[in-house]
């Protein structure tokens, strides 16, 4: 049985994809941030929690300001570099596994 369309079909997907490799993997950096954010955001709150109202409230506010948005602009170029990396015939089929892992780990911390 000859599978030639299969994996044809699949480099066409993958042509699809390419241009939008950056959109992919900031949208999965982000849904990762979503998904594990709140346990990166207590373990600062246990860090800052016997410090002074006003500088807790600062530091808090500038983590979520600009230390999520490094977290951000770290994993993105990694994500996106693993992505270009990947055979044609692949890339579909981990792009739509590796939603569905993080569809899986959203249900398991109970936000699905």
């Amino acid at each position: 049985m000859d599978l030639t369309f299969v994996t044809d079909a699949l480099s066409v997907v993958a042509g699809w994809m390419k241009p939008y490799l950056s959109q992919i993997g900031l949208s999965m950096a982000a849904t990762l941030l979503v998904i594990y954010g709140d346990n990166i955001t207590k373990m600062v709150k246990t860090q800052i929690g016997s410090l002074q109202m006003f500088l807790k409230i600062t530091l808090f506010v500038v983590f979520c300001a600009f230390g999520f948005a490094l977290i951000t602009s770290f994993i993105t170029p990694l994500l996106v570099g693993l992505l270009r990396d990947i055979h044609d015939a692949w890339l579909p089929v981990i792009v739509v596994g590796g939603f569905y892992l993080l569809g899986l780990g959203a249900q398991k911390k109970g936000m699905i």
